[in-house]
Parts: structure tokens; sequence; C-alpha cells
């Protein structure tokens, strides 16, 4: 089977399952491992020309997340079969690496995968049930303007022993102002700025008029993580998990 793996969260999955030598090509975002840099790339992740992916032939293309629900579409019109996920849970990413277990016939390694997720999860939030408090977080998935991530990050938090700031259940990542920032008074924030890895700078909110002053910046507790670990639901959100954990336990120490 021919896959043309469009999003570096399911490229992570493929690799995970061992079925990366059906990869045909990825989306210029796929970086890891770093075996999936060698692959052969599309320039692009949300506009990908029909007929620069059909130089591939591929059977099966799979995109994922709203960021690219569009081109799903567009490239469905132009008769290429299209896997689209849009995970908005870590329950709904279990789902997903299960329908591409069953897809790939590769079912036992899907479901281990799954469990080996579950084992870490669970491992951080045993560790987190040890906190003495439960600390208000914030993270931010995009500067300009200001937007607080959403989808599965916020189990993450929870998960972590944080308390993020309340959204509904599986929304999207939305714009958020100082004034809600100030009001919700977070005690640390994460940046984890969506393509720009861990080389966000943390000026990027502290230049904003007014954000240098909440009080998780007074007491330096913002942190910078790779948007990596968190934007893309794949095999890493543990480690995205455990670091959200680590940064919580300082915090309160």
């Amino acid at each position: 089977m021919r896959i043309a793996s469009l999003s570096p969260a399911v490229t992570e999955i493929l690799f995970a399952l061992e079925q990366q030598k059906k990869i045909v090509c990825t989306d210029k975002f796929s970086d890891y491992p770093d075996a999936a840099k060698a692959l052969p790339k599309i320039p692009e992740h949300q506009k990908i020309d029909p007929e620069a992916l059909g130089v591939f032939t591929p059977e099966i293309v799979f995109t994922s997340t709203l960021v690219q629900a569009k081109l799903a579409e567009h490239l469905k019109a132009s008769d290429f079969a299209v896997i689209h996920q849009d995970p908005r849970s870590i329950g709904d990413l279990y789902e997903n690496i299960r329908s591409i277990g069953m897809l790939l016939d590769c079912s036992p390694r899907a479901n281990a995968l799954v469990e080996t997720l579950q084992h870490g999860f669970n491992d951080t939030k045993r560790k987190s049930g040890l906190l003495s408090r439960k600390p208000r977080v914030y993270v931010e998935e995009w500067h300009n303007p200001p937007m607080v991530s959403g989808n599965w990050v916020p189990d993450l938090i929870k998960l972590a022993g944080g308390i993020p700031l309340p959204l509904a259940p599986g929304s999207a990542s939305r714009e958020v102002s100082l004034q809600e920032i100030q009001a919700f008074d977070p005690d640390l924030i994460v940046l984890s700025i969506c393509g720009a890895g861990s080389l966000a700078n943390k000026e990027l909110l502290t230049k904003r008029a007014g954000w240098a002053e909440l009080r998780a910046v007074q007491e330096n507790h913002l942190f910078v993580i790779d948007d990596s670990l968190l934007n893309r639901p794949g095999p890493r959100l543990t480690e995205g998990a455990k670091r959200f954990f680590g940064w919580i336990f300082q915090v309160l120490h």
C-alpha cells in the first residue's frame, strides 16, 4: 500500500506502528523520527497541489486536524482516497491509532501502542495526584492574535495536575484577550507556538502591552515547549504531559 502522510502526527504514528516503508511522501513538517526527514517531501501542509501529490501515486492519503479539513475536501474532489482524522481528545487519539491499525492490517501493534500511551499518561496522572494543589495553567498555541491551546491540550494539563483556561470539551484553539487572562490569573504560562518548535521567544508574550505584568511572568513562571509535543496528536503527547507536570511541580516547590 502506497501512503501519502500529509500529517506530521500520522507520520509519527505510522513509524510507531512500523509501517514507514509504505510511506511514499509526506508534508514539509513531518520531521520525526529522524528517519522521516529523509522521506520525499511535498513543500506545503495546507495548500497541496493535487498534481504534485499525484506524482507519488498514493493509494491512501492521510490528513489530520481542523487545519487540514479544507485540504482533505480539495484532494477528495481530485479523486484521491483521503482519510481525514480530526481528534479533539486523548480518547479520539486512541481511536485514530486503532483505525489506522485496522486499515493497515496491524491491529496488534496499534493496540500495543495505545496501551503504551495509556501507561504513560497514567504514570503522569499518578504523580500529579500527590501535588499539594492544582495551579492554573495557560498554554498559548499562537501569538498574533494570542490563542489558547484547545482540543486535547486541556486533557494533558488536567492529567499533569493543572487547571486549564476554561474551554468546552473538544473545543478548538481560540483567541483570548489580556482581560480574560488577567481574570484567569495563571500560575504558569507555557508557549507552544505552532511551527516554532522549541525556538519560540518569550518576548512574543512579554512585549505585548500589559502581558508582562501578569503574575506568572513577574514570578518567572513562563516556559517554552517544543510545540510538536503538544500540537501533534500522536505518540509524543505523553512527553508533553510529563513536561507540564515537571513545570507544575517546579512552580509549587
